[in-house]
């Protein structure tokens, strides 16, 4: 009886840390959405965008509202998961549905750490999780964007971490779900290789199952996907030829994301040094220590391929950080300094304080572009089923928001414009930055738009004089952010 009294009281000991823990990420990544004025990122608004097209529409198989783009007649949901979270909370503020899944999401890929580090042992593994976040303001700034790619970091460290101790039920769980919720889903089955290549390296046998677990789930979730064979051709435009073609082949004439541009070497050390101290301990560690444990050996190997890729495009570091730092607390099992973890901390806020700081401050600046009474203003000017001409492509998801059922350019990045139709693509590419004489008649014409709406930008203040001064245009706004004008 004394032995069956206990029982519960075990469990209820074994719980409470899960629970302790996960509410304080929870906590952690609420802070951080809660004293964000605005999100940082303009695509989030395009992706609460789409999640209230899935309230009205369904799921999509088609993306009218940017008629110029690939997307339009070949519709794939790259992010359909990250949609479907975003869809119960649509009927909201925007800003307060993204800092709503925000929170969610960032809690679960901490959470994910922490069950992670404690499965492997790992002394004060629930502090640990939380290091990646003090260890680069690049990372710290990845991490509060309101964006698909912070699953794709909770998936990538549970599935290498499934490869390495062979949990196949795991690892077929989140290989599954990878096709719905980022577009590099291919990531799974590079982590299964290098488990796989480290317990070679410990001098263990290899298995093909983890990869055939891999390959068959990979295959459901692309399989059970509603735009699945849309869904294999984006995935080869966007790693082939957005990431190879054009963003690493320095391809003119096309305005990438920031994360698609490239650290200088100041840049990588001054913002990333610390993780690559942390890799390169770790990665010592693991190496004499293989024979007893590939796991330390897979994760800080996966760091460095990371690392190694952060130098090409910096869209990388937002999985090199809590890499290196899990890599890092692996090794630290391995070493009888009990201050060990104590100091990793104190050096890494030492190191990333003053620039956290900023990016904290940042936050609570930041203004909307589109507030709701200009919103108003602009629906009543510019009708639904209205083809609007923009500058850019990185602000389409704030003003579908602000004016649902009007078409725009292009969104999402220029490449799927680039793909639909090469010559309109370069037409519509120079004329902010190279504007004819008549650029109303030729936006007219060559777009069938009777609006134009763009960012206020210098660059483009001979385009605007030259559309002020053009007949039958009329300005319908001249603000500090933006310049609309309707094509009378």
């Amino acid at each position: 009886m004394e032995g069956t009294a206990a029982a519960p009281e075990c469990v209820a000991k074994a719980r409470w840390p899960l629970v302790a823990w996960g509410v304080t990420y929870l906590a952690v990544a609420g802070l951080w959405q809660a004293d964000t004025r605005v999100p940082w990122d303009a695509d989030t608004s395009y992706h609460v965008a789409v999640a209230h097209l899935i309230r009205e529409h369904g799921i999509l198989h088609a993306f009218p509202w940017t008629p110029f783009s690939w997307l339009a007649d070949h519709y794939a949901d790259k992010e359909l998961l990250f949609h479907l979270l975003l869809a119960p909370f649509a009927g909201l503020d925007w800003i307060a549905c993204a800092k709503i899944v925000g929170a969610l999401l960032g809690a679960a890929t901490l959470f994910a750490s922490y069950l992670i580090l404690r499965s492997e042992g790992v002394r004060a593994a629930g502090f640990w999780a939380l290091l990646p976040l003090t260890a680069s303001l690049v990372y710290a700034f990845r991490f509060i964007l309101v964006r698909p790619h912070v699953t794709s970091i909770a998936l990538a460290l549970l599935v290498l971490f499934a490869a390495v101790r062979r949990r196949y039920v795991l690892l077929a769980v989140t290989a599954a779900l990878y096709p719905w919720a980022y577009v590099g889903w291919y990531l799974a089955v590079v982590l299964t290789l290098v488990a796989e290549c480290a317990r070679l390296a410990a001098g263990e046998r290899a298995s093909w199952r983890p990869l055939a677990v891999v390959a068959v789930a990979l295959a459901g979730g692309i399989a059970l996907h509603p735009n699945a064979l849309n869904l294999l051709r984006l995935s080869w435009l966007v790693d082939v030829k957005l990431l190879i073609g054009t963003a690493w082949a320095g391809r003119s004439g096309l305005e990438l994301g920031e994360e698609f541009r490239h650290f200088t070497f100041y840049e990588w050390w001054r913002y990333l040094g610390a993780s690559v101290l942390a890799t390169l301990a770790a990665l010592v560690i693991a190496w004499r220590h293989r024979r007893k444990d590939a796991g330390g050996l897979a994760f800080s190997a996966s760091a460095l391929a990371f690392g190694s890729l952060s130098l090409l495009t910096a869209r990388f570091a937002e999985y090199f950080v809590p890499f290196a730092v899990l890599s890092l607390a692996l090794a630290s099992r391995h070493l009888r300094w009990r201050l060990f973890t104590a100091a990793v901390a104190t050096a890494l806020v030492l190191y990333s304080a003053a620039p956290l700081y900023d990016l904290w401050q940042g936050s609570r600046e930041r203004e909307e572009l589109i507030p709701s009474e200009l919103a108003l203003r602009l629906q009543e000017e510019i009708p639904p089923g209205a083809q609007v001409f923009t500058c850019g492509w990185l602000t389409t998801g704030t003003m579908m928001l602000a004016m649902p059922e009007r078409k725009f350019m292009v969104a999402l990045d220029p490449t799927f414009f680039l793909v639909k139709d090469p010559a309109l693509y370069e037409l519509w590419f120079h004329i902010p930055r190279q504007p004819p004489q008549d650029v109303a008649n030729v936006i007219r014409s060559s777009f069938g738009a009777r609006y134009v709406m763009c960012l206020r930008e210098r660059r483009f203040g001979e385009f605007f004089d030259r559309l002020e001064s053009g007949p039958g245009v009329r300005t319908i706004l001249s603000s500090r952010f933006w310049n609309v004008y309707e094509l009378r």
